[in-house]
C-alpha cells in the first residue's frame, strides 16, 4: 500500500517528500525495519550515529471514525536495549493527520538544537527547521513561565509557533534534559485546544529511549506539527463515513459497534463492579499483594508481609485516587475522540498505573500525593518514567544496604527503604522517599555528579562500573547488578520490565519492556506454553503499534472467529483460539483492498527484528541479576507450581537456565530464527 513519506536530512539540509509503496509494508514498523535493515543498515553503527534514522508516523486507519486509531508510532534503534524498538504516543496522530504526511523520517544531525515545524495545507506542505542556542535550551528547561523541563519547552514552543498555527490544529512533541544525559529519554506531547494545553491530555513515546535518539543522534529537541490538510485517506471503503463503518462491523458483531466498544473498554473508563477505572484503579485491584514494591523485594517477602503492604496501597493510593479522580469524573482522552476516556486527572495530575507504581511503591512511596511530586519531576525531566523508577528503586536499595552513600548520588539524606518504615509511618516515609527521588531525577537529568551521570547509562552498565569502583563494599560473590531488575540483551543491553510479576517479563526477546510478551501475573506456564503465548501476544501488539492503534481497544479488535471441532471418544474437544483475523484483516481488505494474513506477516516481522538484533550484536542471554532469578524462583511457589518449586530448591541456577532455554528454544522454532541462549 502507498505511504506518503517525508524525509528531513539534517546533514544535507534537504527535504524529500515522495510516495512509497513496497509489498509487505503496511505501517510504520514495517517501513522502519526496511529503512534500518536495507537502506541505512544501522546495525553496523552506534545507536547515537545519525544513521539511526528516527521514523515516526500514523497508521493506515487514522482519519477513520474508529476510536483508538490515532496513535503516533516512533521507531528507532534503542540506545538502551540495543535492538530496534517501537514506542507510541496516544492521540498525536489525530493532529499529525493535518500535515498530509503519513511517515516522517529524520536523518543526519543538526549542528545546533533543532525544531522541525511541519504545516500541512490544501495542496502543499510547509516545513522549516529552526534552531535554538544550547544556552537558551537549557535555560528554558531549568525554568520558563513557572514550568520546568518538557513542560517549560512545550510552553516556549507554544508561544513561539502559536500564531503561525492560529485557527488550525497543531501539537508539539519535545524532549527534556534527560534525552541528552541518559539512554532512556522520552518524547512528550500534550493536546492543544484554542491555543492552550488540555489538562491531562498528555502522552509519551517513552519506552526504549526515543527521546535520547531524537536528541543525541539528530540534535532535534522538538517537532511542531499540524495544519489544515484534508484529503482522501482510504482507497476503497471510506472509514470516515459512519454509515459505511456501521454496515461493515455488522459482519463482525451482532450488536452496534459503539456499544461493543463501550463494553470492551469498560476497564479504562469505569468498572461499576470495582467502583474504579483507568489503568491505576484496575491494575492495583487486580494485582493486590503481587504488586511490585520496594525494588521488587516481593521475591523475599511472605504473603502476609505483601498483604500488609497492599493494605497501605489500598488506603493511601487507591482510595485517594478514587476520591479525587473517579468520584469527581475528571476524565479525558489522549487527544482523539474516544469513549474510553482513560486519562484520569486529579488536581492536575494525570494518574496512570505504571509510572505511578515505578515512581511510587516500587521506589518507596505509598502515599499518592507524595508520588505526585515524584512522577511530575520525572516527567518534567523527560525520562521514560518506568525506566527511571527502576533506576531509583535500585539506587535506594543500594543506599539502604550501605553499598552507596546518599551524598555519592547527590542526595542530602538516606531514604527509608524498608518494610518496617512503610508500615509504621506510610505518609512520612513516602513523602521523604518521593522528595529524594525528585532530587535524584534532577541530578541524573542535569548530570550533576559522577554517579548521577553514570546512572544515565542504565542499571546494567552502571553496575559494571560500580563493581570496579566499590567492589570491596559488596558481599563476597555479589555484584551491584544482583540488586537490579532488568531484561538483559547482549553484553550491555537492558530494559526495565513492565510493572507486573509475570514470567514473560523476564525473558530476553527482540522487543521487551512493552506488552510484546505474555505479561499475565499470577501464573507459571510451562516453558513451551510461555513461548507460544509470548508469540501470540507479540503478533497482536506488533499490529497495534504498526498501524498506530491504541491497545486499550484490543478486546474489540481481537474478536474471535467462529471455530469448532468434533468431540473425541473421551469427550474432549481442543478448540484453537487464534488471536483472529476478523477485524484487522477485514479493515485492510475493505479500506485498501489489501488481502492480508496478519499472523503470518507478524511472524515474519518478529523474525526480522530478531535477525536485526543479532546483526547488531544483541543476542539473548541468561538473566545476570540474582534478583531476577529469585523473582522467577519465588513465583513458582507463589503461583502454585510446586513441581517447579521443588526443582528450583534442588538447583536454582540450573533449573532457571533450563526454564529460560526451553522457552527460547520453542520461541526460536516458532519464528524460524535461532533466538537461543
Amino acid at each position: 500500500m502507498e505511504l506518503k513519506t517525508l524525509r528531513v536530512d539534517l546533514d544535507e539540509e534537504r527535504v524529500v517528500f515522495k510516495p512509497f509503496e513496497k509489498e509487505g509494508i503496511y505501517g510504520v514498523i514495517d517501513y522502519g525495519i526496511y529503512l534500518h535493515s536495507e537502506v541505512y543498515r544501522s546495525y553496523r553503527v552506534s545507536p547515537y550515529d545519525s544513521r539511526n534514522v528516527l521514523v515516526l508516523g500514523l497508521g493506515p486507519f487514522a482519519g477513520s471514525i474508529l476510536p483508538g486509531s490515532h496513535r503516533l508510532t516512533f521507531f528507532f534503534r534503542s540506545p538502551l536495549y540495543g535492538a530496534l524498538y517501537p514506542s507510541t504516543m496516544g492521540g498525536a496522530a489525530y493532529t499529525f493527520l493535518r500535515t498530509g504526511v503519513d511517515i516522517l523520517t529524520i536523518t543526519g544531525r543538526a549542528e545546533k538544537p533543532a525544531v522541525i515545524v511541519i504545516e500541512g495545507a490544501p495542496g502543499q506542505l510547509n516545513l522549516s527547521v529552526d534552531y535554538l542556542s544550547e544556552e537558551k535550551l537549557w535555560e528554558v528547561w531549568k525554568g520558563y513561565s513557572g514550568k520546568e523541563g518538557v513542560y517549560a519547552l512545550s510552553q516556549y514552543l507554544l508561544e513561539l509557533y502559536g500564531e503561525r498555527f492560529k485557527g488550525k490544529e497543531f501539537r508539539i512533541a519535545c524532549v527534556g534534559p534527560a534525552a541528552y544525559s541518559t539512554n532512556y529519554g522520552a518524547v512528550f506531547s500534550q493536546a492543544i485546544r484554542d491555543g492552550k494545553f488540555v489538562e491531562g491530555a498528555e502522552d509519551w513515546a517513552a519506552r526504549g529511549g526515543s527521546g535520547s535518539v531524537m536528541a543525541r543522534a539528530h540534535n532535534v529537541v522538538g517537532i511542531v506539527f499540524g495544519g489544515s490538510w484534508e484529503g482522501k485517506r482510504f482507497r476503497a471503503l471510506d472509514l470516515s463515513n459512519f454509515d459505511y463503518v456501521k454496515k461493515l462491523f455488522a459482519e463482525v458483531y451482532d450488536e452496534p459497534l459503539f456499544k461493543v466498544i463501550a463494553e470492551k473498554t469498560e476497564k479504562y473508563r469505569y468498572n461499576p463492579k470495582l467502583k474504579t477505572g483507568g489503568t491505576f484503579g484496575g491494575d492495583y485491584l487486580a494485582e493486590r499483594d503481587k504488586t511490585p514494591v520496594l525494588n521488587w523485594q516481593i521475591a523475599y517477602m511472605s504473603r502476609e508481609e505483601r498483604e500488609k503492604l497492599y493494605k497501605v496501597i489500598e488506603e493511601y493510593y487507591v482510595e485517594v485516587f478514587n476520591s479525587e479522580a473517579i468520584d469527581t469524573k475528571k476524565w479525558t482522552t489522549c487527544g482523539e475522540p474516544c469513549p474510553a476516556v482513560c486519562k484520569k486527572v486529579r488536581e492536575g495530575f494525570k494518574t496512570d498505573y505504571e509510572p505511578y507504581n515505578a515512581n511510587g511503591p516500587l521506589s518507596g512511596s505509598f502515599y499518592l500525593k507524595a508520588s505526585d511530586l515524584a512522577v511530575k519531576t520525572v516527567d518534567a525531566m523527560g525520562f521514560d518514567a518506568i525506566e527511571f523508577g527502576g533506576v531509583a528503586a535500585w539506587v535506594f536499595e543500594l543506599i539502604e544496604r550501605g553499598l552507596l552513600e546518599p551524598e555519592e548520588v547527590g542526595l542530602n539524606e538516606k531514604p527509608d527503604f524498608n518494610l518496617e518504615a512503610v508500615l509504621k509511618n506510610p505518609v512520612e516515609t513516602s513523602e521523604k522517599n518521593a522528595k529524594l527521588l525528585s532530587q535524584l531525577a534532577r541530578k541524573v537529568a542535569f548530570k550533576e555528579g559522577e554517579i548521577p551521570e553514570l546512572l544515565g547509562r542504565g542499571k546494567r552498565r552502571a553496575a559494571k562500573v560500580l563493581d570496579e569502583k566499590f567492589g570491596d563494599r559488596l558481599p563476597q560473590g555479589k555484584s551491584f547488578k544482583d540488586f537490579a531488575v532488568y531484561v538483559p540483551l547482549g553484553e550491555d543491553g537492558e530494559v526495565n520490565p513492565t510493572m507486573y510479576w509475570a514470567m514473560g517479563n523476564f525473558i530476553p526477546l527482540p522487543v521487551q519492556g512493552k506488552y510484546w510478551t505474555y505479561y499475565k501475573f499470577g501464573v507459571f506456564p510451562e516453558p513451551e506454553e510461555l513461548a507460544e503465548r509470548m508469540f501470540e501476544s507479540a503478533v497482536a501488539e506488533y499490529w497495534y503499534d504498526n498501524v498506530g492503534w491504541c491497545r486499550f481497544h484490543r478486546r474489540w479488535m481481537r474478536a474471535l472467529s467462529e471455530v469448532s471441532c468434533e468431540l473425541s471418544e473421551k469427550g474432549v474437544c481442543n478448540v484453537p483460539l487464534k488471536w483472529t483475523k476478523s477485524v484487522l484483516e477485514l479493515l485492510f481488505l475493505k479500506a485498501y483492498g489489501e488481502k492480508l494474513n496478519a499472523e503470518e506477516h507478524g511472524r515474519r516481522v518478529l523474525a526480522k527484528l530478531a535477525d536485526y538484533a543479532l546483526k547488531a550484536g544483541y543476542y539473548p542471554v541468561f538473566p545476570d541479576s540474582e534478583r531476577v532469578l529469585d523473582l522467577i524462583v519465588s513465583a513458582s511457589s507463589e503461583f502454585n507450581r510446586e513441581d517447579w518449586a521443588e526443582r528450583f530448591r534442588e538447583n536454582k541456577i540450573k533449573t532457571v537456565r533450563e526454564y529460560v532455554s526451553r522457552t527460547l528454544d520453542r520461541y526460536s522454532q516458532i519464528l524460524g530464527v535461532d533466538w537461543r541462549i
